[in-house]
Parts: C-alpha cells; sequence; structure tokens
C-alpha cells in the first residue's frame, strides 16, 4: 500500500491519500517477462592492476554515469578504477594507501565519488570518514560525532550516497546484534550528517512492519536520486520501495516487487546456522533500486517459488537456480513490466541502455577480459 508519513511519526499511516493499491492488478496477472528492445556485448580489457574482489559505485561526469570499481590491491592499497561504458575502456586510476598520513588507517573501506574532485571514503570500524581529492590527497576529516558508534554503512557491493549542498545523506549502521529483538528500532538504516558541523542531524528509521521481526542476512538500506527534492529507498526484505521528500519530510512507498519472486520472509525467531544458509540461499533480496527516465528500476536476486519448494541449497547453489531479475515501475502509473538478467555485480543505466556485468572475465594473450551486457530499454 503506498501511503505517507510524517517526521513525527515516520512510519504509521496518515489519512492524506492513497495513489496505488498494494492489491493491484499487476499482482494477480500471471508473471510474465517481457523482452528488452535489443541485446548486445562487449568485453574491457582490464586494467594491469586487476582487482580479484571489487565493490562498485556510480558518479555522474556531464551527461555520463561513469562506473567506479574499487577494492584492496594487495596489503596496503585501496584502487579505484572509472570505466566510462559508452567508451568500452577503463579511464583514470586513482591509489590511496592504506597506511600513512594520507592513508584511511582501516583493513578495508568503502568508496563513494561526488565528482572527479571529490571522494569520499568510509573506513571500516572507524568513527570519522575522510574526502580526497582526485590525486589522492586528504582534503579533510569527519568525525561521525555520534554516541552509538553510528557509521556508514554499505549493502553488499554497491556503495550508495545522497549529497546535497552541505549534507550528506547516509545509509548507517551501529553495533547492535542482530538478534536483539528490538534491532529494528535500536538501528537507525538513513540519516543525514552535516558536514559542517561533522554531526548526523535528522534520520529516517525502519518502517513500522519490520520492528520485532529477525533477518538473518543484509538489513541495511541502499539510497539513491529520484529528483530535486526526493531520493529513493530500497530494503533488500520489502516489496514495496520507499520515495522519501527531504523537504516536506514526507515518505511514500510503491508496490515493485512480486509474488513470482517470492514473499520476503520477515522472522519471529533467530536462525541457526544451517537456516540462516539456507534463508540466505533461498530468500529473495531487493538489492539496489533506480531512478532512470521516467521509470524505477529495481535489481532483485530469488529463486522461483518452484525451486524453492522442490530443490535443496545444494542443488540450487550448483545448478546456478538464483536467477537476477529487473523490476520496471512506472510511479505515475502504478504500471510494472519485468526483465530476465545475467548474474552480475554491476547495474548502471545510461541514456536508453542497460549495462550489467562485473562477473564473467576471461584470459587471451596474457591480457583478462570482463565482458558487459547492453540492454535496450524503451
Amino acid at each position: 500500500m503506498n501511503v505517507f508519513y510524517s517526521k513525527r511519526d515516520w512510519f504509521l499511516s496518515i489519512p492524506i491519500f492513497l495513489i496505488f493499491s498494494c492489491n493491484s492488478g499487476n499482482q494477480n496477472k500471471e508473471f510474465a517477462y517481457s523482452e528488452f528492445v535489443a541485446l548486445d556485448s562487449f568485453e574491457v580489457v582490464m586494467p594491469a592492476e586487476y582487482l580479484q574482489q571489487t565493490n562498485w559505485t556510480t558518479y555522474k561526469n556531464g551527461d555520463k554515469n561513469i562506473l567506479v570499481e574499487y577494492g584492496l590491491f594487495g596489503e596496503d592499497e585501496l584502487i579505484i578504477h572509472q570505466l566510462d561504458l559508452d567508451e568500452e575502456a577503463y579511464v583514470k586510476k586513482l591509489k590511496i594507501s592504506k597506511e600513512g598520513p594520507e592513508g584511511f588507517n582501516a583493513y578495508d573501506a568503502s568508496v563513494y565519488l561526488k565528482n572527479e574532485d571529490s571522494l569520499y571514503v568510509f573506513p571500516m570500524g572507524r568513527n570519522s570518514f575522510f574526502l580526497y581529492n582526485s590525486v589522492g590527497e586528504k582534503v579533510n576529516e569527519y568525525p561521525y560525532n555520534s554516541q552509538n558508534f553510528e557509521r556508514y554503512y554499505k549493502s553488499s557491493y554497491y556503495s550508495s550516497l545522497i549529497p546535497l549542498s552541505n549534507e550528506l545523506i547516509l545509509p548507517t549502521i551501529n553495533d547492535v546484534r542482530y538478534d536483539d529483538p528490538d534491532y529494528f528500532k535500536k538501528v537507525t538504516p538513513i540519516q543525514s550528517f552535516n558536514l559542517s558541523t561533522s554531526k548526523f542531524v535528522d534520520k529516517i528509521e525502519y518502517p513500522e512492519f519490520i520492528h520485532g521481526k529477525y533477518i538473518p542476512s543484509l538489513t541495511g538500506a541502499t539510497i539513491s536520486p529520484f529528483d530535486e527534492d526526493q531520493f529513493l529507498i530500497n530494503y533488500s526484505f520489502s516489496d514495496s520501495i520507499y520515495i522519501h521528500n527531504y523537504k516536506t519530510i514526507e515518505t511514500r512507498s510503491l508496490y515493485c516487487g512480486a509474488d513470482y519472486f517470492g514473499k520476503p520472509k520477515l522472522l519471529d525467531r533467530v536462525l541457526n546456522r544451517n537456516e540462516q544458509t539456507e534463508y540466505a540461499v533461498k530468500e529473495v533480496n531487493y538489492e539496489a533500486a533506480f531512478y532512470h527516465n521516467s521509470k524505477i528500476y529495481r535489481i532483485v536476486n530469488h529463486v522461483t517459488s518452484s525451486d524453492y519448494e522442490n530443490y535443496s541449497v545444494f542443488e540450487i547453489l550448483s545448478e546456478n537456480r538464483r536467477l537476477v531479475s529487473l523490476v520496471e515501475l512506472n510511479p505515475k502509473t502504478g504500471e510494472m513490466k519485468y526483465y530476465k538478467l545475467p548474474i552480475a555485480k554491476y547495474f548502471v543505466f545510461q541514456d536508453n541502455v542497460l549495462f550489467a556485468g562485473g562477473i564473467s572475465v576471461r584470459e587471451e594473450d596474457a591480457e583478462t577480459y570482463r565482458r558487459f551486457y547492453k540492454y535496450t530499454l524503451e
């Protein structure tokens, strides 16, 4: 159901009006995938300092969305590559030391590029983060100044953030254990951080329906721009997407899923280790969402309902039965379409194209190649 929320009672519905019903015809129709207008693929030559384990984000350079691929190279450097998917080539590289006066001084870090000369680095386990310039020089350090050790949180491989004029909207986490029955009341998934005062100044709490439940997997939010005054909030455990207006301090939700993916399972007890493994393999995971060309696109990792019931964890993994789908939602009409995607890590929208890739690599003549798929949207 699509509901507006006030700042005072964040996820309690208030009777303003309803836009679309969760029981719309989209959910009752027999599930079917649509076809992309066109499909192509290409390979990119990997740079010499090839990263085995990577994370990613994007930033806008003019009209282009540049893929930022980053990870640790050896034991002492963070390598940040920029990939221009239109040019099908890596175009820039930046190195940041782990140790020393210019280092981030942690065992790992998350990265977000605001622009070519503003790079935020969020060290793991530290109570501050850093701003670097385009040549890897440390420009500023920002203490979180949080009594609860609240800090930046990256969901899975994707680093998300909303930059404003003097604030950053951050996905956050603290050290409350996931098996605490009040976890979703004690942890704040999204907060605004004032860069002048180095303090959190506003927060968005978890939706009320998750309170008192358990989820033994990723529970943080990913966020992405929507328009000048709003941004998207994506939770892996919710088949709804949330659109938050940071000027009116209101949030509305839109159904953005399918029964075909399986209903997100919220638990009333803590699972044992074997049960946690089964949950991670079988349960639907809404990975991230993006707004592009007036549509909302949502990446979903899932098994089918028949596979869920008829196959074991081992069979699902060994037979590659876990799938990736794309939901396309028109936020004005509520119309949804669904598309099949390959198993991929990176998803970048540019013009009327979706680039998906980051998994498939091959070696030939001392070169390493990474394959990307190019899907033409309507």
